[in-house]
């Protein structure tokens, strides 16, 4: 695969509140792709980091031209980490990227942006015998060191230590602000045919004062062209199954048949939303950010939280006992926490084929179920198996799980919205993304 172009000014530090690793840190060893579908893929790694799934379909990634598909796929991957979009592309810097992909190497960049203003900053990728650009993103951003095992980076070795990682500094670098306010970020990027055998992509991105003059693309409009940029992550049950709630990664709540709305988070999150369990006389409602931090609407009361605790995995979801009094919080590998709440069991020692996403307690809170990326259920307690998606293809992954107490069903959510119901709940509604 790769080289990468080399920086002109050195990084910054992380934002403050910004989940998932962003550079000077890096993962301490690559993470093997799940399975030959890059968008479950990238999705899966970017879970165990507490980072949510890109909030598009493949199909609806495919339908943008190359370019556009790496200016997406790149900046989604800064937003959901706390890091602002790259803003622009321009001409003079797609061409670059253009001769980059041709001729199978990093893109030069120039010394000013087109319009006089210095670069403070430069940095370039590549990637050849891609199939996709959500491919080579995965070998960029979570394949692109060593750790004692395999790497697509040729820049990267026990010899080399130095070039581990760059694809993904450069892609999540924090740009250092101008002497008038925040830096202008803009980006060059295409796709070959011909640079390397089965395809090969290329991306430049420059931070300079002004605002370029030969501006062919804004970050609004690539935004626009995939649809909203929430997602979907959590969803909870009124008691009696007549209604429920739907939770995005921005704390924005959706209710639907018979509940109540008690109100969304109006505040800044220093985490993303993961997760949301309902109280039991419908009166109110938690949600959980990937840090662990609790926020409680309507009756739900507050018994701890996660927030100042370092974790090992990133919290993914929670559920309620069944008087209200008490929540468990459980972590990407299904590890466990629970405040005024028994412990059942945990996936914390298991290898799992796709990390867990999210969990609900039994009807008489003496089990409780997690769910994972691919939909597949694990049980504990006197929890009951009704069905999951483990073997299905899905056009999003699944990312909360809540539980039908009418019919000791339960409901799935996707992060595009969708639902798929088990045992005997029914289909309600549900958010469109």
């Amino acid at each position: 695969m790769a080289s990468v172009g080399a920086g002109l000014s050195g990084w910054a530090s992380a934002p403050a509140g910004a989940t998932g690793i962003l550079p000077p840190a890096n993962p301490p060893a690559n993470i093997a792709p799940t399975s030959g579908d890059w968008l479950d893929s990238i999705d899966s790694a970017a879970a165990d980091e507490g980072v949510t799934p890109m909030p598009f379909a493949e199909s609806e990634l495919a339908a943008l031209p190359e370019p556009e598909q790496v200016f997406a796929v790149l900046n989604y991957e800064r937003i959901d980490r706390g890091l602002p979009p790259i803003e622009y592309m321009t001409t003079q810097l797609n061409f670059l990227a253009l001769a980059g992909a041709e001729a199978g190497t990093d893109p030069s960049f120039p010394a000013t942006v087109t319009g006089g203003a210095p670069i403070t900053y430069g940095g370039a990728v590549w990637a050849g015998g891609m199939s996709s650009v959500l491919q080579a993103d995965y070998y960029w951003v979570y394949e692109d060191g060593y750790g004692g095992g395999s790497t697509s980076n040729a820049t990267c070795s026990l010899a080399t230590p130095a070039g581990c990682w760059d694809h993904r500094d450069i892609i999540l670098h924090e740009y250092a602000s101008c002497p008038n306010g925040p830096p202008v970020l803009s980006m060059g990027a295409d796709f070959s045919s011909t640079g390397s055998p089965g395809g090969s992509f290329s991306a430049l991105m420059v931070s300079s004062c002004a605002v370029p003059t030969d501006v062919t693309m804004t970050w609004d409009q690539v935004a626009d062209d995939l649809g909203s940029p929430t997602r979907v992550v959590g969803i909870a049950p009124m008691a009696n199954g007549s209604g429920y709630w739907e939770a995005e990664a921005n704390g924005t709540v959706g209710a639907f048949g018979d509940a109540q709305n008690y109100g969304s988070v109006s505040t800044p999150l220093n985490a993303p939303i993961v997760g949301m369990a309902a109280t039991p006389d419908d009166g109110g409602y938690w949600l959980v950010a990937s840090d662990g931090g609790t926020f409680s609407f309507g009756d739900a009361g507050f018994y701890g939280s996660t927030g100042s605790v370092r974790l090992n995995k990133p919290i993914v979801g929670m559920a309620s006992t069944p008087d209200g009094e008490g929540y468990w919080l459980v972590s990407s590998d299904g590890g466990i926490f629970s405040y005024d709440a028994p412990f059942y069991g945990s996936t914390g020692n298991i290898r799992l084929n796709q990390p867990i996403v999210g969990m609900e307690a039994s009807g008489n809170g003496q089990g409780y179920r997690f769910v994972a990326a691919d939909g597949g259920i694990f049980t504990y307690g006197n929890a009951p198996f009704d069905g999951s998606t483990g073997g299905m293809a899905l056009d999003a992954p699944v990312v909360g799980l809540a539980p039908d107490n009418a019919t000791n069903g339960y409901w799935m959510a996707a992060a595009d919205g969708g639902i798929f119901t088990f045992g005997g709940a029914s289909f309600l509604g549900r958010l469109t993304i």
